[in-house]
């Protein structure tokens, strides 16, 4: 005699919720990062903990990239004596970077 055994309501809600949770895990963790909470949300959802491990792998938003200033500013002082860029854009630029230095 052949059994067949199929999902019952215990075991429903106990996949629901644990669906629900990594959601929730993924929609915060992604908050966190610069992913987004909505996307690490639908992450999770379709690649469950897949999904987790690509938010966790994501960069955070409290991490800043690292920008070499004077490697920068001599970059464009190369372009604005080339006439690659006008003054203005050479002040511009040479300003956003300096604000970027300050402590």
């Amino acid at each position: 005699m052949i059994l067949m055994y199929g999902f019952g309501g215990i075991e429903l809600v106990v996949i629901l919720l644990i669906i629900i949770i990594t959601a929730l895990i993924g929609y915060r963790a992604g908050s966190e990062r610069k992913i987004g909470g909505p996307l690490g949300l639908l992450l999770t959802l379709f690649l469950n903990f897949i999904g987790l491990i690509i938010i966790w792998c994501s960069p955070r938003i409290d991490e800043e990239m690292y920008v070499d200033v004077p490697d920068q500013l001599k970059k464009f002082k190369d372009l604005l004596d080339s006439g690659a860029i006008t003054e203005d854009e050479y002040k511009s630029q040479k300003d956003r970077l300096l604000k970027l230095n300050l402590p």
